[in-house]
């Protein structure tokens, strides 16, 4: 098989992928998404999820740049094509040749009028120098985000407009300080036992990694376990939604008593996976949050609920790409109703660590509040975070963990929310 062909054989799946996420709203993890990849050879692999994400990422982007160059009202398939085309050439600094070829071919085959797609290519590929520096304004964010966002102040959006787009930063966490100083390759300090990867590694060629002495987990997810001081005084936790685990594996790490509860099979799979790897032996449990028995008391749970996920826009940018916004009115309801659940299997002077991978004020403040509200048996707990350090204590808003996607030290973090809630009678 010439490169050509093989080129295009790549590139037609990725058009295909990208048709799918956008149609059908459906994940980039989704059992067809990932069948189709498993296809493909590594390095194509790596191609494919460069460009499917980046082409996501940089979607308002290019979406900017074809109303300079198309006058007409293009169908999705067009759009799509475009959208992954011009990421290419612009953006990733792939041949103009190759995308422009390739592009024509895949219009052919899926009957789009081949001579628009070409001229159009062209163009854009004589002003890409040009059209690298395209930049955004919110107001052409999609409307349900803007809805959702007024909160924002006028600096959070333009961190969130100039930043969301940007490929994440892996941060790795360490089971102690021990493993994290003779960790071999070059890290980015956050704590004793955290920090950025400053080089770009596939983490499973790192001896340590095989060793069980570490983990993938975001900053900011990190961050509110961590803000906890006299942790060890509990004695049993209960995190709710354990899956993939970065929240329990910071308790574990420290000896204490937690058990594991996630609802979904295939994700607990996926965690035991993990749990083997870095040596770790708790008790699982795989129910409902519904049907957790309310009569057995924990003195802390973990309730990092099903959200929004915008918090995670770099890591999953199908969020913006999808045809339908999130189902929050009903992610916020289960939220509600998560909560009312974990003060009930709390013990007096216990405490709920409510999170949520998102900013939005109708998942984060406005949640505690109207939950704080209905039970006056809690009030809302300090993060115990010192304010001569910046980079952390401007992760701090009204007594809560608040940011939007942000940089610590250079790198990305995800946007996120954190609440203390003590139960006091």
């Amino acid at each position: 098989m010439n490169k050509m062909v093989k080129g295009l054989k790549v590139r037609r799946d990725i058009h295909e992928i990208l048709f799918r996420i956008y149609k059908y709203n459906i994940n980039v993890n989704n059992r067809f998404v990932q069948n189709i990849i498993s296809k493909h050879k590594e390095e194509d692999i790596r191609l494919i999820n460069n460009v499917v994400l980046n082409s996501m990422r940089y979607q308002f982007h290019t979406k900017k740049i074809i109303n300079q160059y198309v006058k007409k009202k293009i169908k999705d398939d067009e759009k799509i094509l475009l959208i992954s085309s011009i990421t290419q050439i612009v953006f990733l600094g792939f041949k103009e040749y190759a995308v422009v070829n390739c592009s024509v071919e895949i219009a052919k085959y899926k009957n789009i009028y081949h001579g628009f797609i070409n001229a159009v290519l062209k163009k854009i590929s004589s002003d890409k120098d040009k059209l690298i520096k395209t930049t955004l304004n919110y107001n052409e964010l999609p409307h349900w985000f803007k809805i959702q966002t007024k909160n924002l102040t006028s600096n959070e959006k333009k961190l969130f407009i100039d930043s969301f787009f940007k490929e994440p930063n892996l941060h790795l966490v360490f089971k102690s300080k021990k493993e994290f100083d003779k960790f071999e390759e070059k890290i980015i300090k956050t704590s004793e036992n955290s920090g950025f990867l400053q080089n770009k590694i596939k983490i499973e060629e790192i001896v340590s990694y095989r060793e069980g002495n570490w983990w993938v987990q975001d900053f900011s997810s990190s961050f509110p376990i961590r803000s906890i001081t006299k942790l060890d005084k509990y004695k049993k936790f209960l995190d709710m939604c354990a899956a993939p685990g970065g929240k329990s594996f910071q308790i574990l790490s420290r000896n204490l008593n937690i058990t594991l509860n996630d609802k979904s099979k295939a994700r607990i799979k996926l965690m035991k996976n993990n749990l083997r790897r870095l040596k770790f032996n708790p008790r699982i449990i795989n129910k409902n949050f519904e049907n957790l028995d309310s009569d057995i008391k924990f003195d802390f749970i973990i309730l990092d609920a099903p959200c929004s996920s915008i918090g995670t826009i770099r890591k999953n940018p199908e969020i913006f790409f999808k045809s339908k916004e999130p189902k929050i009115t009903e992610l916020v309801e289960i939220q509600s109703k998560m909560l009312k659940k974990a003060s009930e299997m709390l013990e007096l002077n216990g405490i709920i660590l409510y999170m949520v991978c998102s900013f939005l004020y109708i998942e984060t403040e406005h949640q505690i509040k109207d939950f704080l509200d209905k039970a006056n048996s809690f009030r809302l707990e300090k993060f115990d975070v010192s304010p001569k350090i910046f980079e952390h204590s401007k992760l701090i808003k009204n007594s809560c963990i608040l940011t939007v996607p942000n940089y610590i030290l250079d790198n990305t973090v995800d946007g996120y929310f954190a609440a203390l809630l003590k139960k006091i009678r």
